[in-house]
């Protein structure tokens, strides 16, 4: 490939990010400190997560005020890339920069035998690497790194970086009436518009268009499906099932595709793109995890809401949605694993289970009330009995309260403050 094209692409890259990074909306992010800390002792960094989340920004401010070379592979005009141009994208870094100690490369799987180069790299420089695939991590790089690199998985805003872009003071000691009535309004925009940047500046044909570009690009592309159409139609028919438990040989029958299978395997894809992930079912028996119905989730309530009913009805599943994000983005952080509880009886949304031991349990509705109080209650109270789980709780819209059923104190506690205070 031509060194000058390579030139042109890195500059006009360069002078894009310096303008994003002068922005005054750039906000701290979850995980930065973490990252900053072990960018010091591996030599490669692997960032991933759903596109247009803001992993190249957030990898830029990571080496900001050092010496790096970076370039973006998301770019037509590098379309022609191949392996044995790697080279002449290293001269061109030397040519443009001299010398430096960190390399940055957006999107690089999108380059046959990328591995292999940045393995021979590593040796010399730290190198960051972000993908928006869960499989950036090969299995001959995986091979040559065992023990030289650490991963971080990226989401798209929570609710407190949400109210930072918002320039909303949650640490605001003061409680006041106007404090709370703002910061409901807030989550109720957070949970329907979600948390992709992007949504913000260019509305909600864009978050439909994402869907459709991760659908095509990190998907259909990537892992060259005849089949396009049945994966949109799958994702549009999880998305719309939000919160629900699926079963791939009903979906299959309902889209008209012999193999349930092949269902299972578009799942792993659309998970795999962090486009949607699932929970099982809670069981010691690993057999009766994986052949009990799934849960699904999308990974943000702005891609849900763009394709989904409105709100108003159906606030309790884009609650339920925007919690499990949370927990989920969480479990990266704390080394967790999130299921769901199902006795045939009763029911509770999320188990939290840290090493050998299951440590909590949550239950999600909008609004606690008689209508609801011993549905909600004996779902969770089933899950604590069977489990022994002594910390349980029930997170609403907006309530805040203690109750004690059956020798169980059980909060009652506002998604906000689960939200922010995590």
């Amino acid at each position: 490939m031509n060194n000058n094209i390579i030139k042109k692409v890195i500059f006009d890259q360069e002078a894009l990010i310096k303008e994003k990074l002068e922005n005054n909306n750039i906000i701290n992010r979850l995980g930065f400190d973490k990252c900053k800390k072990t960018l010091a002792s591996p030599n490669v960094l692997l960032l991933s997560g759903l596109r247009r989340a803001g992993k190249s920004i957030f990898g830029h401010l990571l080496l900001k005020g050092s010496k790096y070379a970076s370039i973006n592979f998301d770019d037509e005009r590098l379309i022609s890339f191949k392996t044995e141009d790697f080279n002449s994208l290293l001269e061109t870094f030397y040519s443009i920069y001299g010398d430096f100690d960190y390399l940055l490369f957006d999107e690089i799987q999108n380059i046959k035998g990328w591995e292999l180069f940045v393995n021979r790299l590593r040796e010399k420089y730290k190198v960051i690497i972000t993908g928006s695939n869960a499989n950036l991590l090969s299995s001959d790089l995986a091979t040559h790194l065992t023990g030289r690199y650490s991963d971080y998985v990226l989401f798209p805003m929570n609710f407190a970086e949400y109210l930072d872009y918002q320039k909303f003071d949650y640490k605001d000691s003061k409680k006041t009436t106007k404090y709370s009535g703002e910061l409901s309004k807030h989550l109720n925009e957070y949970l329907i518009d979600g948390g992709i940047f992007d949504r913000y500046k260019f509305g909600q044909e864009f978050v439909r268009n994402l869907i459709t570009s991760i659908i095509t690009k990190d998907i259909v592309v990537r892992y060259n499906l005849q089949f396009a159409k049945e994966l949109e139609e799958l994702s549009v028919l999880l998305i719309n099932n939000i919160t629900s438990k699926v079963s791939a040989n009903k979906i299959a029958k309902h889209l008209g595709i012999k193999s349930s299978n092949t269902i299972r395997e578009y799942i792993n894809y659309l998970e795999k793109s962090f486009l949607i992930f699932t929970l099982n079912k809670f069981s010691y028996k690993l057999t009766e995890q994986q052949s009990s119905f799934k849960k699904v989730y999308c990974i943000d309530n702005g891609m849900a809401s763009s394709i989904r009913f409105a709100f108003s009805e159906d606030a309790g599943r884009y609650l339920e949605n925007a919690v499990a994000v949370e927990l989920k983005r969480l479990s990266y952080l704390k080394n967790y694993e999130m299921f769901y509880w199902d006795d045939y009886k009763n029911e509770c949304d999320f188990i939290i289970k840290q090493g050998a031991k299951i440590v909590k349990a949550y239950q999600v509705c909008s609004n606690l009330d008689e209508s609801n109080m011993k549905r909600e209650t004996q779902g969770l109270i089933s899950a604590m009995k069977s489990l022994s789980i002594k910390d349980g709780a029930i997170i609403t819209l907006s309530q805040d309260k203690t109750i004690e059923m059956e020798g169980f104190k059980i909060k009652v506690m506002p998604a906000s403050e689960l939200m922010i205070e995590c």
